[in-house]
């Protein structure tokens, strides 16, 4: 008859270790992905917009657009580290006012945090585009466009006024500069942006960019 050797106290050690160790292991394995994919926002648009419909709210704004991207070829993608966000009014009676404003609010609300929060994230714009505008791609009302290099450009985001913002971007909209604003023509004769502009040294009839 065959008996099983009693372990000692040093071999149960060893084994409780190993076992520890595996453990700890297959823990690392599971939430390696998770971990890894926190340095980037979501990737879908219903998640985008779920995600900020409590702060875009009370602007009267909602995502209308929302993906990750490849910069060079803009293609959509999951692993892609520009985030373009799309925001549009949520009533007709949103203002060229409103517009104006909520440009330098919705930069201290994404800028930034954006970066600090997605530590992957390299670039980011967010648009405020027409009121239910049916084309596929509307043309944006106002933009903004950064990238993580050019977060120096602005002493203070949250801080930071119209005029400051203006007076950091170049007056042509170029991915290679960093950063840039836009203003359709449709919102440049607001009385706030033209003295906004006047203090930056812009020439408000042309604005940032005629295009």
């Amino acid at each position: 008859m065959s008996t099983v050797p009693l372990r000692t106290p040093r071999a149960l050690l060893v084994a409780a270790l190993g076992l520890g160790l595996l453990v700890w292991l297959v823990a690392g394995t599971v939430t390696a992905g998770p971990a890894a994919a926190a340095n980037l926002p979501p990737s879908e648009e219903r998640d985008l917009a779920r995600l900020f419909r409590a702060e875009l709210k009370p602007l009267g704004l909602k995502v209308s657009r929302g993906l990750l991207q490849h910069l060079e070829t803009y293609e959509a993608d999951a692993k892609g580290t520009h985030l373009a966000l799309y925001v549009e009014p949520v009533d007709r009676d949103y203002s060229s006012a409103e517009y104006v404003e909520n440009f330098t609010t919705l930069t201290r609300m994404f800028v930034p945090k954006v970066f600090e929060r997605w530590k992957g994230l390299e670039s980011f714009d967010i648009c405020q585009e027409p009121y239910a505008d049916p084309r596929e791609s509307p043309p944006p009302v106002t933009q903004i466009f950064l990238t993580r290099s050019a977060l120096d450009r602005v002493g203070s985001w949250r801080k930071a006024e119209l005029p400051e913002l203006l007076a950091a971007s170049p007056r042509v909209r170029s991915v290679s500069a960093g950063y840039y604003v836009y203003f359709s023509p449709t919102v440049r004769t607001d009385p706030a942006f033209i003295e906004a502009a006047k203090n930056a040294g812009w020439l408000t009839r042309s604005g940032p960019d005629d295009r």
